[in-house]
């Protein structure tokens, strides 16, 4: 029975196992205070997106730093999203304590802003987007996301 698949494609290269490139990892981990829970899944991605580069030998160490340096920071801010929104979901949960009438002011307030500032705040603070991330998504450079940031808690304040 034939394989679809070439003899180079079934074989998988010995760095991917390597003691070396989990060491590496780890270390950036560490570097960017990644919990020892999380690491595995660090180490995985760093695997799957070398393995995705696909050169015939083993990678460099400054791609594998570079790669495990990116994933790390991806690793990081998608954490920083979930906690942003779990404290979202965790203030307006019926029954917890808080001031509900200020989050009822807050929500109001949000829904009386410009469109263009309703959405930022969306991106911003409900979805917790970094200010490159929100300029990718809106079309805009990162200074103008500043503007918009100032803009938005103005507005909010009252103070326009």
């Amino acid at each position: 029975m034939a394989s679809n698949h070439s003899e180079s494609e079934s074989v998988v290269p010995s760095w991917i196992d390597s003691p070396a490139l989990v060491g590496l990892v780890t270390r950036v981990a560490a570097r960017y205070g990644i919990a020892a829970d999380d690491l595995p899944d660090l180490v995985q991605e760093t695997r799957i997106a070398l393995w995705e580069v696909g050169s015939d030998g083993p990678p460099s160490a400054a791609l594998t730093l570079c790669v495990a340096t990116n994933k790390a920071v991806d690793l990081v801010r998608s954490m920083v999203r979930r906690r942003a929104r779990d404290r979202a979901a965790a203030l307006s949960a019926p029954g917890v304590p808080g001031d509900a009438e200020l989050r009822h002011l807050l929500n109001a307030r949000v829904d009386e802003l410009p469109r263009r500032l309703h959405d930022f705040y969306e991106l911003r603070y409900h979805q917790g987007l970094s200010e490159r991330e929100i300029a990718r998504s809106l079309g805009l450079c990162r200074a103008s996301v500043r503007w918009l940031d100032r803009r938005c808690r103005r507005s909010l304040l009252g103070c326009l």
